[in-house]
Parts: structure tokens; sequence; C-alpha cells
């Protein structure tokens, strides 16, 4: 298990989507001298990043290919049960919030992302850290 990341140290975020061009646009977004920014398009990268790399807060999208947002957010939690979720989905409803409360994910962001709302979530949860 991964010990979360000291207050000294960058708050670290992943960010996990299929499309590699809004990966790279999300981290250009979230990037400062406090955060770095680590990106995978599959979920299985994001796997094998977050199982040797502590990872302060994820962003997951829910359609992923081979094995879905949802599943991974799971599996996540069982290897640092520290690390915020943020699910993000083009989905609107009350299934998608109850699915989040069921993997236990922190929030569930909407496409298409608000660049404001996204700052503004990852400073709030950065904040609340060890």
């Amino acid at each position: 298990m991964s010990a979360p990341q000291t207050s000294t140290s960058p708050f670290r975020i992943l960010v996990v989507d299929d499309e590699p061009a809004l990966c790279e646009l999300l981290a250009e977004v979230l990037k400062s001298p406090r955060r770095s920014v680590e990106v995978r398009d599959t979920a299985g990268g994001a796997l094998d990043f977050v199982s040797r790399n502590p990872v302060d807060l994820a962003f997951l999208d829910v359609n992923l290919p081979g094995m879905s947002g949802w599943d991974l957010a799971r599996h996540i939690k069982e290897i640092s049960p520290h690390t915020r979720i943020v699910m993000c989905t083009g989905y609107h409803g009350e299934d998608i919030e109850a699915q989040a409360r069921v993997v236990q994910a922190d929030r569930v962001l909407h496409k298409p992302v608000d660049f404001g709302e996204l700052i503004t979530l990852t400073e709030k949860m950065s904040e609340g850290r060890s």
C-alpha cells in the first residue's frame, strides 16, 4: 500500500482517458509548480503506474476499453485507499452518482469538462492532504 504524499512534495495527479489528446489537454490545464500530472490511455497502464507510484488524485474516464473506469476505480482503491477518485463521464443521472458511491469515488465530473471547475476541484482536494 502506498503512503500519501507529504505536503512538501507535489500533489500527484493521474488522468486516465482513452482519448490521448484529451489526456494531454487535461494534463496541461492541471500542471502547476505544486502539482505533477501523469496520463495513461489504458486501465492496465494506469494500474501499473499506481502500483509503483503514489497518486493523490485520479481522474478516470468511465468508458475505457478492456476495463471500465468503475472497475479501475475499485482496483486503485484496493492498491491505494488514500487516492481521491473523480469519475469523468458524459452520462448524467442518479445511476451514475450511485455507481460513484459504490466504487468510493469522491466526485463525478461531467463532460465536456469545465476547466474552471476542474481546477477548483483539484485545488480543493489538494488542500486536505496530509
